[in-house]
Parts: structure tokens; C-alpha cells; sequence
């Protein structure tokens, strides 16, 4: 990819493992949009089955400019900081290969841009949905009822909410970027980052849906503990991450959040014979603890 300066905006980024057909009803949906004027930067992550070709007859006939990065296999976490580096747009958006978006998204994203936010912000956090592609009224109510800005782990952990859409200045995603250093390992949760960019700022937030999920079998999430116990150095990483992040909830959710994160911790550590010592937040809690994580231990690993 040519380092050069795009008269675009926004950069569309989708790491991918050997989902073709995926990948190209991500390139339908994105061939809809009524705003041609971003980038899709495709990072094939090892895939055994290639996709040049492919990709290099999109590129003939898309409005819109495509760039494919290959690389590889480590994992979309490596797949994603690889292709920061070569980020030159100021806003970007991650939209996996097994998802759609609504034709309107790029206009949206453009309206973002062109709305008041503060230089401290990191970008701004919209709706996702899993499953029909449709507007969801119920959805967007919910979001309205939010606060203005957020961490991203204040979704999931204060208001219930799994996913959602994180659409991110390039300028602090290359900061966060810079200061966490990823173990050499392929599966590496993504709240890690987003832990890391409460450093840096909140996300502005917005109740227009236009990112519709759709896991596949094989995905990633439908196999976590087995994940977390074949990649322990960055399972380890996102707990310590995550302890660290609640500090900033209101007391009762944040002892509560604690209090189960560290019990994961210690169970994980008692899965993979680590010394508990050695990666608790707090040892005192992770003694008093000890017990519910024993049972976790054996329930979960």
C-alpha cells in the first residue's frame, strides 16, 4: 500500500481468514452505500485460500478505492495494528467479513465528522445488531437514553450492551496503538485497545444504526475459554485490562466487576498452574476470592 495522502475521509477496515463468501457480500453491501468516497482496506490475514484475484476484480469496477494487505497468520488484533501503520485517512471504522452495513453508513459517518467533538474525543460509538437488517426501534430508543459520552467498557458493563460500532480517530487509535505492546499470540480480545483509548478519551455517542452482525460457527466468541487458555499471555492482558478499567464505574458496579474479573483471573491461573500472585490485581481480593474461583476453575476450565 502506497503511503500517500487520500482525499478521503474515512477508511473502511476488514481483516480477513478465508471467508470469500463473506467477504463478498461485504463488498455487495458496501458497493450499495450512497457515499463512494472512503476506503476499503482489506488485511488478508494468511487466508489458505487466496484472494487477490478476487479482490483485484473489485478494484476494477468499485467506486470506491480498495487496497489489500497480506500478511502472514497472526490473528486480527496483529492483522488490525499492522494496517494502522499504514492508516492515512483520519477516521476509520473496523466492519468484520461476516457482517453487512446499511447503504446509508458512509453519509453517516460523514455527518459524524462534520459534528461538534472535541479534540480530547476518540470518535464516536453507534448501534450494532445482531441478526435482521433492519432498523430497530427499540434499539435506537435505548441508545437516545445514553449519555452523551462513554468508554467503550461502559457499554458492555453498565448498560448491558455487547456490541457496538466504534468509529475512531485515526490519531488516538495510532496513540493507543504505540503504547500496548501484543503478545505474539493470534487470539487477542479488542477490549484491550479500547481499555488502553480511555487514556486517551471518551466516545461521543450517536443512535443511528447501520452495522448488522451475523457470527458464523466458526467464529471466534463460540469457542472463548478455549481461546483464552490456548492464548494465555493476552487472556491474562485483557483481565488485568479490564480490572484496571473499572475504576471509573460507580462504586457498586465497580467492586462487582472487580470482584468477578479478578475471579477469572485467579481461576485462570489455577487452569494453567501460574502463580496467582504473579498476575492478580489485588492479592488480598484474589484470597478472599479464592473459593468462587475454584468452582469457576472447575466449571469453566
Amino acid at each position: 500500500m502506497n503511503n500517500v495522502v487520500y482525499k478521503e475521509q474515512v477508511s473502511i477496515i476488514t481483516p480477513v481468514f478465508n471467508r470469500i463468501r463473506e467477504l463478498t457480500r461485504l463488498y455487495k453491501s458496501l458497493s450499495k452505500q450512497t457515499n463512494n468516497n472512503f476506503i476499503w482496506l482489506i488485511v488478508d490475514d494468511g487466508s489458505t485460500i487466496p484472494i487477490d484475484k478476487i479482490v483485484s476484480n473489485w478494484e476494477k469496477e468499485s467506486k470506491f478505492k480498495i487496497n489489500l494487505i497480506v500478511q502472514s497468520n497472526q490473528g486480527k488484533m496483529h492483522a488490525y495494528k499492522n494496517v494502522v501503520k499504514l492508516l492515512n485517512t483520519p477516521w476509520s471504522l473496523v466492519v468484520d467479513s461476516d457482517d453487512v452495513v446499511s447503504e446509508k453508513m458512509v453519509d453517516i459517518l460523514y455527518k459524524t465528522i462534520r459534528s461538534p467533538m472535541d479534540d480530547s474525543d476518540c470518535g464516536a460509538v453507534f448501534p450494532r445488531k445482531l441478526g435482521t437488517h433492519s432498523t430497530d426501534s427499540e434499539t435506537i430508543l435505548f441508545w437516545k437514553k445514553l449519555p452523551d459520552k462513554v468508554n467503550i467498557i461502559d457499554l458492555r458493563y453498565q448498560y448491558n450492551i455487547p456490541e457496538s460500532t466504534i468509529f475512531i480517530k485515526t490519531s488516538k487509535l495510532k496513540e493507543a496503538f504505540n503504547s500496548v505492546k501484543l503478545p505474539a499470540e493470534k487470539f487477542i480480545s479488542e477490549e484491550i485497545l479500547y481499555n488502553k483509548l480511555m487514556e486517551h478519551g471518551k466516545f461521543v455517542v450517536k443512535d443511528d444504526l447501520f452495522y448488522f452482525g451475523d457470527y458464523q460457527e466458526d467464529g471466534l466468541t463460540n469457542h472463548l475459554f478455549d481461546l483464552w487458555l490456548k492464548n494465555p499471555k493476552s487472556t491474562i492482558m485483557l483481565l488485568n485490562s479490564r480490572y484496571k478499567a473499572m475504576n471509573s464505574f460507580p462504586i457498586k458496579k465497580r467492586l462487582i466487576g472487580q470482584w468477578k474479573t479478578n475471579i477469572n483471573l485467579t481461576a485462570f491461573a489455577l487452569a494453567t498452574h501460574r502463580s496467582v500472585k504473579s498476575i492478580s490485581p489485588n492479592l488480598i481480593e484474589s484470597i478472599l476470592l479464592f473459593l468462587p474461583a475454584l468452582v469457576l476453575k472447575r466449571k469453566r476450565f
